[in-house]
């Protein structure tokens, strides 16, 4: 499941984020002192008479819910802060591997498939954001300076 979010001024769509994806990033925006001030209900709370009060300001649903071109600023501003404390390239293991990895182990990361391990052991988001990933990042922030946008 991924989130599409579409840029209220430019109606610029993106596919940006994975669940885990989006949680890291604002977790490290957080981190960086970005306070999220809520998300807009969406508009079917207002077309159907819905009551706003009942919206929670979830950053997490895919229902079209608006993010403030304010709180984008400063959700921004956080992660660019963070891009110079994440690392341009990820741990590499080397053939000096530990003897505590098991045959099957030393078979995956002989394979290649380092990098799935690295994500699923990865639990904060410099290590997560780190090598490729971290280019994922700037184009979110660079989709960020057109201000307020829907998640879907």
């Amino acid at each position: 499941m991924s989130y599409k979010l579409i840029s209220l001024s430019s109606s610029n769509s993106r596919e940006m984020f994975s669940r885990k994806s989006w949680v890291k990033a604002l977790r490290l925006a957080q981190f960086y002192g970005w306070q999220p001030m809520g998300t807009q209900p969406p508009s079917i709370y207002r077309r159907y008479g819905l009551a706003a009060a009942n919206w929670r300001g979830s950053y997490f649903k895919h229902d079209g819910q608006m993010v403030k071109a304010e709180d984008v600023f400063s959700l921004r501003v956080a992660l660019e802060q963070a891009l110079d404390d994440i690392p341009d390239s990820r741990y590499r293991f080397d053939d000096n591997l530990p003897e505590w990895f098991s045959p099957m182990e030393r078979a995956i990361i002989d394979e290649g498939i380092e990098s799935m391990l690295l994500d699923l052991i990865a639990r904060n988001p410099f290590e997560y954001f780190a090598g490729p990933k971290k280019r994922h990042l700037i184009d979110f922030i660079k989709f960020c300076r057109s201000g307020s946008f829907l998640i879907l």
